[in-house]
């Protein structure tokens, strides 16, 4: 390898060899050929689901699997004992209204306000359907 400290060509003559470490071989893997698997196997969902024990389900690849579900279920118990704190129970309840928020006005009696841009529109609108109907009238067989 060639460290080049010049990269604008003026010194062609200052590159050097990097005195690096030597060219490691790869390790012999294995890498999976298909698409990462993200089913669950079967003995994970009779786990699961309570028809096979622990043991049963662990056999073969699914062990990472069912760690993972004894985790989530461990974080899961611990949750749902979780408690709310009764300062903060307090302030959720003093926040709501003691009645229920009532209509001061019907909407049918409320102000009905015509901005410019509304008006536009409608009135476009009628054009086109007028223009439609008068298509459709000359339009019939006589």
């Amino acid at each position: 390898m060639f460290d080049d400290l010049q990269s604008d060509g003026l010194g062609e003559g200052r590159k050097r060899e990097r005195p690096g470490q030597p060219a490691r071989p790869l390790a012999d893997r294995e890498v999976p050929l298909g698409p990462p698997s993200t089913s669950i196997a079967d003995a994970v969902h009779a786990w699961l689901d309570g028809e096979v024990t622990e043991s049963q389900a662990r056999r073969g690849e699914s062990g990472r699997d069912v760690d993972f579900w004894k985790r989530l279920d461990e974080d899961l118990v611990a949750r749902r004992r979780l408690r709310t704190p009764a300062h903060l129970h307090a302030q959720i309840m003093n926040a709501l209204p003691m009645h229920a928020p009532t209509l001061i006005t019907p909407w049918w009696r409320r102000e009905f306000v015509v901005t410019p841009s509304s008006a536009l529109v409608v009135g476009t609108t009628l054009v086109v359907m007028a223009a439609a109907a008068t298509a459709f009238v000359f339009r019939l067989p006589q």
